[in-house]
C-alpha cells in the first residue's frame, strides 16, 4: 500500500493496487514515513474502507481531534452490530459514532451525565437496537472501564437506527415524539393498552417508522392510491375515525397532510393490531 496522506503516526490514508483509498490505523504506523512511500502492512491495526472518499476525509479529520482508541471503539461495535444483525448500516455511523463516543466518554469521566427525554420511548419502539446498544456498552467498557448509563445507551440506540433508516438525528427525535402520539391516539380511540412484547405490535412500529419519515421529509414521497382507501373506510370506520384524529395532529402539528392511501395502509395496520388486542370494529 502507497502512502498518500499522513495525518499523525497512528492514521493514514493509502491507496492499494486498485487505486482504491483507504484509511489505516496502526501504532507508530507512520513514524519516519512520507507520502508516497510503501506501508508495511503488517504493522497495520485497523482498515477502514469506505465507499464515499467524503467519509474517508471527515473521519480522518475526526481522528486528527481524538483518541484513537475512540475509532476503534467504534469500528468494533460497528463490526458486532454487522455480525448480530441484518441492519443495512449507513458507513457515517463510523463518524457518528467515533464522534458521539468521544463526547460521551469525556463526560463520563467527569461525571456528567446527560439525561435522555426520549429514553422510554427509545426503548418501547427500537427494542431490537437498545438490546444492541446493551452489546456496544460491553465493548465500551471493555477498552474503557467506563460503565455507561441506560440514557447514553439510548443515545447509542438512536446513532444505530439513524445510520440504518439514513435520516438526520433531528428528523429521527421529531419522528420518535410522531409515532408516540399515534400510539397514545390508537390506544386512547380505542380504550386499550398495547401489547408492547407482540409481533404485531412491533410490525406496526415499523411501518410507523417510515410512515414517519415519509411524512415529516420535505423531500418524501408519500404513498398514492386512493380507491383501495374508500374500501377500507367503508369497511373499518372505527379505523378510518381513528386514522382521521392522527391526520389531524399530523396535519395541526406539522403541517402535513397525509395521503389517503397512507391513511389506508394505517388502517390496516390497527385493524390487524386491534383484531390481535381482542376489541372488535
Amino acid at each position: 500500500m502507497r502512502i498518500k496522506r499522513i495525518y499523525n503516526n497512528n492514521v493514514v490514508m493509502v491507496e492499494d493496487q486498485k487505486s482504491e483509498e483507504m484509511i489505516v490505523i496502526g501504532k507508530g504506523l507512520a513514524f519516519g514515513k512520507k507520502a508516497g512511500e510503501f506501508l508495511e502492512e503488517d504493522r497495520i491495526e485497523k482498515v477502514f474502507t469506505l465507499a464515499e472518499k467524503s467519509i474517508g476525509n471527515r473521519l480522518a479529520k475526526l481522528v486528527q481531534e481524538i483518541p484513537i482508541i475512540y475509532l476503534s471503539i467504534a469500528e468494533e461495535i460497528v463490526a458486532m452490530l454487522r455480525e448480530k444483525s441484518d441492519l443495512n448500516l449507513d458507513d457515517n455511523i463510523y463518524i457518528t459514532l467515533t464522534d458521539h463516543i468521544s463526547m460521551s466518554l469525556e463526560r463520563e469521566k467527569n461525571k456528567v451525565v446527560f439525561q435522555n427525554p426520549l429514553l422510554m420511548e427509545i426503548k418501547q419502539f427500537y427494542k431490537k437496537e437498545f438490546a444492541l446498544s446493551k452489546e456496544a456498552a460491553k465493548i465500551i467498557d471493555k477498552h474503557m472501564g467506563i460503565h455507561i448509563s441506560e440514557d447514553e445507551m439510548g443515545f447509542i440506540t438512536l446513532h444505530i437506527v439513524n445510520a440504518n433508516l439514513n435520516q438526520r438525528a433531528d428528523q429521527l427525535i421529531v419522528s420518535l415524539q410522531l409515532i408516540s402520539e399515534i400510539i397514545r391516539i390508537v390506544q386512547n380511540h380505542y380504550g386499550v393498552v398495547l401489547n408492547h412484547d407482540s409481533l404485531l405490535y412491533e410490525r406496526f412500529m415499523r411501518h410507523l417508522q417510515f410512515f414517519a419519515r415519509r411524512v415529516l421529509d420535505k423531500d418524501g414521497k408519500q404513498l398514492e392510491d386512493v380507491s383501495v382507501f374508500q374500501l377500507a373506510q367503508q369497511e373499518y370506520p372505527e379505523a378510518f375515525q381513528c386514522v382521521e384524529r392522527i391526520g389531524d395532529y399530523i396535519q395541526k402539528s406539522y403541517h402535513k397532510k397525509v395521503t389517503d392511501s397512507e391513511k389506508r395502509y394505517l388502517i390496516y395496520h390497527i385493524i390487524t393490531l386491534i383484531s390481535n388486542e381482542g376489541v372488535q370494529e
